[in-house]
């Protein structure tokens, strides 16, 4: 049965759980602030991918967004596109020609 673990803000859980927010950090950063960015951790058994839903609700439309990341081989606690995601970054470092996002 899944058992919410954390309620808060983005700041209180990423100083409460600073492994397993980095994605609610993000937003709240790029978003509305840290501070209003409302969070919860769940614990799930029945999953087996690490999982984000993103609910935005604004004046003028809402949307809900749903990640399941693919656990990394080497570190299951990690998903595998986060190692993909540095790669990225760091060539988009020193490549002089980018296309897209």
């Amino acid at each position: 049965e899944p058992l919410k673990v954390f309620e808060g803000t983005a700041r209180e859980g990423a100083a409460g759980f600073p492994a397993n927010v980095n994605v609610a950090a993000a937003l709240g950063l790029a978003g509305i602030g840290v501070d209003r960015t409302k969070l919860q951790i769940w614990a799930d058994p029945a999953l087996d991918r690490n999982t984000h839903r993103i609910d935005v609700e604004a004046d003028s439309a809402r949307f809900s967004l749903s990640i399941e990341n693919v656990p990394s081989e080497e570190n299951p606690g990690t998903g595998k596109i986060t190692a993909l995601s540095v790669i990225a970054a760091l060539r988009g470092l020193t490549t002089p020609l980018r296309v897209g996002t």
